[in-house]
C-alpha cells in the first residue's frame, strides 16, 4: 500500500507562492526536505536551531510541537521575528504540515 501524499504552500526569497509535496517522515525535519527537494538555501548550521537562516513565518495553519529552548533563543535574535514564527529545521515532516501556509523569511 502507497504511503499517503500531503502538500503545503511557501512563499520563497523571490516572493514566488509554492506547492511542496511529501509523505510522513519523507525527512527529518521541514528545513531538510525545502533544502534538499526543492533547493531552498536554508539551513547553515545544518539543523541545529543556531543560526535561524531557515526562519519561516506560518501564514496559515498552526502546529501543536512547542519551541524547544534553543529555538526561542535563536529566534529571539532575528529580525522580523512574530509569535507565528518557526525554524523550519525543529519542525518535524509530519502529517501537521499538511495544508501550511508559510514564508521563507529573508536572511538579514
Amino acid at each position: 500500500m502507497a504511503s499517503k501524499t500531503y502538500c503545503f504552500t511557501y512563499i520563497n526569497e523571490f516572493n514566488e507562492t509554492c506547492k511542496a509535496e511529501f509523505k510522513h517522515n519523507e525527512y527529518h525535519n521541514l528545513m531538510e526536505l525545502l533544502f534538499d527537494r526543492y533547493m531552498e538555501d536554508v539551513g547553515d548550521c545544518k539543523g541545529r536551531a543556531w543560526c535561524g537562516t531557515c526562519h519561516i513565518q506560518i501564514l496559515d495553519g498552526s502546529l501543536s510541537e512547542k519551541m524547544d529552548a534553543d529555538e526561542k533563543e535563536t529566534l529571539s535574535k532575528s529580525e522580523a521575528v512574530t509569535q507565528n514564527s518557526r525554524l523550519a529545521c525543529q519542525i518535524p515532516v509530519n502529517a501537521e504540515l499538511h495544508n501550511l501556509v508559510f514564508r521563507i523569511m529573508p536572511r538579514t
